[in-house]
């Protein structure tokens, strides 16, 4: 079967979510597409609900939970679209969703990927990002994070990452990068792709009009879950190892530092980041597993360094503006040129 778009979505154990994600995305407007959802080995009856409700869904079904960053790759190589879209299992999208991706990817070919406006499924109101930056100090963080969501927000404007809970890549974006890296597993495994896409000199924006609703972290019991908090301490490392340019490296190293200390600090002293002092073995074991797999991310370097095709300086200019962004309630008016 032919189709333009090629949207993957990866489950596990979210039946229900997966189920209302899919419920929506047959209401589309848009016609020219065909759904893949790789299954990570759920326990829960996903992979017997959507073969009994959606027999035209493209089941790849995996014995063992193999992570978001492989999911995403196994369903990329399926498809066969020249438009290639990540949904998180725990979205609705609205009816005019890729209708309002399309219209634009279509009439832009500047735009080699992008990501939609990503509202909080508890209160559509609130903007949960429209992408994603990444700072100084080595973490990425949401555009637009809590804002509140008006039409302020309209044409399509540059972002530095796309965040892939709802994301669209032309081919050549994800064919030129090699997709998404596994060893990552989940979390910041898409602001990596990004910044290796950036490097190569894609470009990336926000569609607001592509509105999407978003629980957020369902199958990892949340951004402050202890699997998450050591995911991301893990991937901080693996970033910064593999895909910043080294003259950058060099630079941001101490403010990295400091940076966790900080956060060490006021966890240990304050009554903030509950999340973080219940987790702290997850949060050491996850800096333990980035020092690890640190001369693996190194090995890569290379080639995403060869991949380049854009100054260290041009990149920095991103990182600044990106920045920028996260300091305004109104990001789209950051110049990007």
């Amino acid at each position: 079967m032919h189709e333009s778009v090629s949207i993957v979505i990866p489950n596990w154990n979210g039946r229900d979510l997966l189920l209302a994600c899919l419920h929506s995305l047959e209401k589309q407007v848009y016609r020219d597409h065909r759904v893949y959802v790789v299954d990570n080995g759920s326990s829960d009856g996903s992979v017997a609900a959507v073969t009994a409700e959606f027999p035209e869904v493209v089941l790849i079904s995996l014995p063992e939970n193999l992570g978001f960053a492989r999911a995403m790759n196994i369903g990329f190589a399926r498809c066969a679209g020249a438009y290639l879209v990540a949904l998180n299992n725990d979205t609705t999208v609205d009816v005019n969703w890729l209708k309002a991706l399309m219209s634009v990817m279509e009439r832009c070919p500047e735009i080699d990927f992008a990501v939609s406006m990503i509202l909080c499924h508890d209160d559509p109101a609130i903007i949960d990002c429209i992408g994603d930056g990444f700072g100084w100090a080595g973490l990425s963080f949401k555009i637009a994070d809590r804002a509140p969501y008006s039409d302020q927000f309209d044409e399509p404007f540059e972002v530095l990452s796309a965040c892939a809970a709802a994301a669209i890549y032309r081919r050549q974006v994800i064919e030129a990068t090699g997709g998404f890296d596994e060893s990552f597993f989940a979390y910041m495994e898409d602001v990596d792709l990004s910044l290796r896409a950036r490097l190569a000199g894609f470009r990336c924006f926000a569609i607001p009009a592509a509105v999407v609703h978003h629980v957020g972290s369902a199958s990892t019991g949340g951004d402050t879950s202890a699997f998450s908090i050591r995911m991301t301490a893990k991937n901080l490392i693996f970033v910064l190892g593999k895909t910043i340019p080294s003259p950058l490296v060099f630079l941001m190293l101490p403010l990295v530092v400091a940076a966790q200390i900080l956060l060490l600090f006021l966890c240990l002293t304050t009554s903030r980041f509950p999340g973080l002092r219940r987790n702290l073995g997850a949060y050491a074991s996850g800096l333990r597993a980035g020092f690890h797999g640190l001369p693996e991310m190194l090995r890569k370097r290379a080639a995403v360094q060869t991949q380049r095709k854009i100054t260290v300086a041009a990149f920095a200019r991103m990182i600044r503006l990106s920045e920028a962004q996260k300091r305004t309630s109104m990001p789209q008016a950051i110049r990007w040129r």
